[in-house]
């Protein structure tokens, strides 16, 4: 690995670190930050885009109890990174209590000098 994608792996663990302290913490400054406008979705919730999601974790109709990331793995190909990892998370999405273990995927592509979570992937599995 180039130093280049060794401070790059480094920028997007503190970024996916970021983000799912966010959520838990409803920041939605630190997450518009961090996603990109048109960031793409593939999890158990309504396919919203952006800025529903940010809309819904301010409003409290997003709600993360708790959320722990591990087994977390960055690869890094030029101008995009593809982190994975295991969630164990309890979310509350309008009402509805989404809980368990979850394949995460999220990649990041460098736009204009900076990184953004440009789409999201969450799959359940059995623990």
């Amino acid at each position: 690995m180039a130093a280049n994608d060794s401070e790059v792996e480094h920028d997007v663990r503190r970024m996916s670190a970021e983000w799912v302290a966010a959520l838990q913490q409803r920041d939605t400054e630190t997450l518009s930050r961090i996603m990109a406008w048109d960031c793409t979705f593939t999890y158990p919730l309504e396919g919203d885009g952006t800025e529903q999601f940010i809309a819904d974790v301010g409003s409290g109709d997003l709600k993360v109890e708790s959320m722990t990331r591990d087994n977390v793995e960055v690869r890094v190909f030029g101008h995009t990174a593809v982190l994975s990892g295991v969630d164990t998370a309890k979310w509350i999405y309008k009402g509805h209590v989404i809980e368990g273990y979850y394949r995460a995927l999220q990649v990041y592509a460098e736009r204009d000098g900076r990184w953004q979570l440009v789409a999201i992937q969450a799959c359940p599995i059995a623990q």
